[in-house]
């Protein structure tokens, strides 16, 4: 049988084996997280631990790490691996992604011989640890996290190890959910080799393994020609997750970007070391963001295969807070791919001016409500709102939706379901007014979510980013507006911690309500540039308030909503004269204070700005592939020129001369509600 000619029938079998997988663990799971919140992935793999198919709405976040995690198996296990053997890991340090993940590898065998692996990887709601849900701000190292699972065979030649799995079980909260999850993974993987090997029997070995590596070799010549397209040339990137959920310091993300003809290089050296906090991921995580990155910006349409990755090359250091080890915590995973993927889109923009995006609401914005329900039973109730996505050169940002990254991972949980499983009811959800990015193009909003806690000793806890540092815009584009996360108690709003963004088992009374406020995505362009037919309508569908159009956009509307026209070419004219504009200078060094980028400001800047030592500063340029963030140093500037080091000057595409914006990098657009 020709290869070739059966391409499209081999990879679409392939594709439609990974859907099954997909319907079967939705229709079949025990955890909400998974069949309302489709957090989990799957994927079929060669007997080499290469990503073989995918489905279109699985997460990425799951999928490019399974290669890694199945390399590391492939190592542990080498010849000895068997029909019948099982295959179950979730520890960050060997390719996991944080230790609620659990991934179940299957080997798929065909006449005697290892064929393929099915991978389902799925968020078991508690895997054990210091809190319900296993994630928390407030965590110091992995144990407390819940149990970790290094490659282990759970199931050998058929037969499985019931007291490992007791073990487990035994550890983890709701018990009975997590066995259901499990044996779903393990009926739905079972199933997935049947498939396979009929499909075997189908068209030969022969015909499927030759199909298979002409079709990576197709993925990679593809992504080879599109990687030779963009210009050659070193990008620099950096930006900031908040802190490590002990101390308000924040962690910086380094990364250089090096496009040689047909290859790529990532480079995260000097990011922030890893931390006693969550904020901390694993080796796997730079890769995955790497791979989805450059898939998304130079080839989104094509299959996704482990070909696309064979021009990508990473360079990062372990014992960073990018490529952590033991003991260090990775709950907050996320949110360290989340600053992965935002300095790769910085220099994608930088490389690729019509491509850049304003950034994303951050990572999952875990928030966690537990407790004991009337009946005894205990609770457990996972949020993961949603936020605003970043506009581009030609469109508006999303309001409260997944992006790019997220796959097909649902919004929130669905009121009904929520109020049917927990004490908790939604007592308020829609659009987080103001909280979009302003720009020629905006961001989307954030959502504001309100849960009020019907029963007394229940328990939060919160994992998040960007509740200090917000997204970024583009391109002139500015900031969305950060997460919040507050209890309202009696009418007073209540800081479950002095960490923003982190809490850990902080208990609630009957009565509480738990606010999420999530982050509005990054804006594209001159918000005085910005269609004042749209910024109209955007007052009128409540995204904005009429105060906001006129103090952001310039816009004046009337009494029944109509642009008036002279009064906002008066507005705009006023506004563009009271920004903030300083010629650069180049500066022999950067200058850093830890993690913090520090910048002189000139005394009338800094004034103007109304800005103190260690207030937040932007700096946005045209050229730039994102605004890059500093804090105003303690000693102001001795002259008007504003000086910048070389990575700066990179960063935001300036020569000696040129003119750079700044203003306040926390917008504080939205003001707290009662």
């Amino acid at each position: 049988m020709s290869t070739t000619k059966h391409l499209e029938l081999v990879r679409e079998s392939l594709v439609a084996v990974v859907n099954e997988m997909r319907a079967n663990i939705i229709r079949s799971s025990y955890s909400s997280i998974i069949y309302e919140g489709h957090d989990f992935s799957c994927a079929l793999l060669g007997a080499d631990g290469k990503l073989v198919a995918q489905g279109l709405d699985d997460n990425p976040l799951h999928i490019f790490a399974v290669p890694y995690s199945t390399a590391r198996v492939l190592d542990a296990f080498a010849d000895d691996i068997h029909e019948g053997d099982i295959f179950l890991h979730n520890d960050p340090y060997t390719g996991g992604t944080h230790l609620n993940d659990v991934l179940m590898l299957y080997p798929v065998f065909h006449e005697g011989r290892l064929a393929m692996f099915s991978a389902a990887r799925c968020h078991w709601g508690d895997v054990g640890g210091m809190t319900p849900g296993s994630l928390s701000g407030r965590v110091r190292e992995i144990y407390q996290e819940g149990m970790r699972i290094v490659p282990t065979r759970i199931c050998e030649r058929g037969r499985m190890n019931d007291a490992y799995l007791e073990l487990l079980f035994g550890n983890m909260r709701i018990r009975q959910e997590r066995e259901g999850d499990f044996r779903t993974m393990l009926g739905t993987s079972r199933k997935a080799a049947e498939h396979v090997q009929r499909l075997y029997r189908r068209f030969s070995a022969e015909v499927i393994e030759g199909s298979i590596a002409e079709l990576m070799k197709r993925a990679e010549r593809v992504m080879r020609e599109r990687i030779a397209a963009v210009p050659d040339g070193t990008y620099y990137a950096e930006n900031y997750l908040d802190n490590n959920g002990h101390e308000n310091e924040p962690l910086i993300a380094r990364m250089k970007l090096t496009v040689h003809g047909e290859r790529m290089t990532a480079d995260f050296s000097g990011s922030s070391a890893q931390t006693a906090g969550p904020t901390n991921v694993g080796p796997a995580m730079a890769f995955n963001a790497l791979a989805l990155t450059i898939k998304s910006f130079l080839d989104p349409h094509s299959p996704v295969n482990h070909g696309s990755f064979e021009p990508l090359e990473i360079i990062n250091p372990p014992g960073s807070f990018l490529n952590a080890t033991l003991p260090a915590p990775c709950g907050g995973m996320v949110e360290c791919r989340a600053v992965m993927v935002s300095v790769l889109a910085s220099a994608l923009g930088q490389a690729l001016p019509e491509r850049r995006v304003g950034d994303l609401k951050g990572g999952a914005n875990h928030v966690y409500i537990s407790g004991n329900a009337e009946s005894g039973d205990m609770f457990l109730l996972y949020e993961y709102s949603a936020g605003g996505t970043g506009a581009t050169a030609r469109t508006d940002g999303n309001h409260g939706t997944r992006a790019w990254p997220d796959g097909d991972f649902n919004a929130v949980w669905g009121a009904e379901v929520l109020e049917a499983q927990t004490p908790v009811q939604v007592a308020a959800y829609g659009i987080r007014e103001g909280s979009a990015g302003d720009g020629e193009h905006r961001g989307g909003c954030g959502i504001r979510r309100d849960l009020r806690v019907l029963v007394g000793g229940a328990s939060l806890s919160v994992l998040s980013d960007k509740n200090i540092v917000p997204p970024y815009g583009v391109a002139g584009g500015e900031s969305g507006e950060c997460n919040r996360f507050v209890v309202i108690r009696a009418g007073e709003v209540i800081q479950p911690s002095d960490i923003p963004g982190k809490v850990g088992g902080f208990i609630l009374q009957a009565g509480d309500i738990v606010r999420i406020e999530s982050a509005g995505g990054g804006g594209w362009g001159d918000p005085l540039q910005r269609d004042p037919a749209l910024v109209a309508d955007d007052v009128r569908l409540g995204y904005i308030s009429r105060a906001h159009a006129r103090a952001r956009y310039g816009v004046e509307l009337s009494s029944d909503g109509r642009t008036d026209n002279e009064a906002t070419r008066s507005n705009r004219a006023r506004l563009r004269d009271g920004r903030t504009q300083l010629a650069v200078r180049p500066a022999a060094s950067d200058t850093f204070e830890g993690p913090r980028r520090i910048l002189a400001l000139p005394t009338e800047a800094r004034q103007r700005l109304g800005l103190v030592a260690g207030d937040l500063v932007e700096m946005n340029a045209p050229a730039a592939g994102s605004a890059l963030r500093a804090w105003v140093g303690a000693q102001d500037a001795p002259e008007t020129q504003l000086a910048l080091g070389p990575v700066a000057m990179s960063i935001l595409g300036m020569r000696e001369g040129d003119f750079v914006e700044l203003r306040a990098a926390a917008p504080g657009k939205v003001q707290p509600l009662i």
